[in-house]
């Protein structure tokens, strides 16, 4: 057990290190990236599809800066929308987070599509840029009570939506499970050879 300790200080310092920096997937009601069918207002046929691009969606809660590498249109791999996009936001916080939110509607709280980064295009179109986000969202950002949406002149309501959700960091769990398997050999290791 004594030798397990070191491991286990070394895997809380490498998490805490690593605890700065949060992914998030776009999903919602048709599934995962920018959709109309994630939208919960009445769409008027759009075929528009996005998602993440590049680096993704992530989040530095040290200095509260959330990134977004999004986009939507045939030049990005993704389907057109019905037209260029007359706004683009972050909505939120919803009443409830996770899945529950998906079907609920909350007020705009970060503009998108008046910074330096945001493209109109139906066919090319996106976000790429960063915005801080306030202490007081924070909690709210990270329980799934945000999403991501562009509107256009058909669907001003909203034409493709992505709720954003926080993705757990599967290499921390890794290097967790990596050290109870490297003390499980070594404790067998001892036992083999006192028995011996």
């Amino acid at each position: 057990m004594k030798k397990l300790l070191p491991f286990l200080a070394i895997a809380l310092w490498v998490s805490q290190a690593q605890a700065s920096i949060i992914f998030f997937d776009l999903t919602g009601l048709a599934g995962f990236g920018l959709r109309g069918g994630n939208e919960t207002t009445a769409l008027n046929g759009t075929p528009g599809s996005g998602g993440e691009t590049g680096a993704g969606i992530f989040y530095d809660d040290v200095s509260n800066l959330l990134t977004i590498n999004a986009a939507w249109g045939s030049a990005n791999g993704f389907t057109d929308l019905t037209g260029p996009t007359i706004a683009g936001h972050l909505h939120g916080p919803t009443a409830s987070g996770g899945v529950a939110a998906y079907n609920q509607t909350a007020a705009v709280k970060y503009p998108l599509n008046t910074l330096a980064g945001w493209n109109n295009s139906a066919s090319s179109g996106g976000f790429n840029g960063s915005i801080t986000i306030l202490a007081a969202d924070e909690a709210a950002l990270l329980n799934g009570q945000f999403y991501f949406n562009a509107h256009t002149t058909l669907n001003s309501g909203g034409e493709i939506r992505g709720q954003l959700i926080a993705v757990p960091e599967p290499s921390l769990l890794a290097l967790a499970g990596l050290g109870v398997v490297w003390a499980l050999v070594q404790w067998r290791g001892r036992r083999t050879r006192r028995s011996a």
